[in-house]
């Protein structure tokens, strides 16, 4: 027998400060994205993910200025850590640049496959 999902109501809910979401908003404007590296909490991903829904919500119902594109990503990278990134992809144009960009601001190695795989 399946298990079944958790309810929504059961998941803790987190509250991400306005100071956060300001300057998250502030850097999807410029340069384009956000990562663990302004906001430390993101390591977490229950918070970076209720930071994406705030910053969201924030160019939705608080800035009548700005509509940028606003995506929220995880990536994995060499050595098996897994970190998020939350972009505009109004500058960051693909998934792969943010990935990179993400690479570069945090430090680690994108994984990169073999040239050449023999099938036998």
């Amino acid at each position: 027998m399946a298990d079944t999902p958790k309810e929504k109501a059961d998941e803790p809910k987190i509250d991400i400060p306005a100071a956060d979401v300001e300057k998250a908003a502030k850097l999807i404007l410029k340069p384009g994205y956000v990562t663990k590296h302004d906001l430390p909490k993101m390591a977490d991903l229950s918070w970076a993910t209720a930071l994406n829904k705030a910053v969201t919500a924030h160019f939705l119902n608080d800035d009548d200025d700005h509509d940028p594109y606003v995506y929220f990503e995880q990536f994995d990278f060499a050595g098996g850590d897994i970190d998020s990134i939350l972009f505009n992809m109004d500058i960051v144009k693909t998934r792969e640049e943010a990935l990179k960009t993400l690479g570069e601001q945090i430090g680690q190695k994108l994984v990169t496959p073999p040239e050449k795989m023999d099938l036998i």
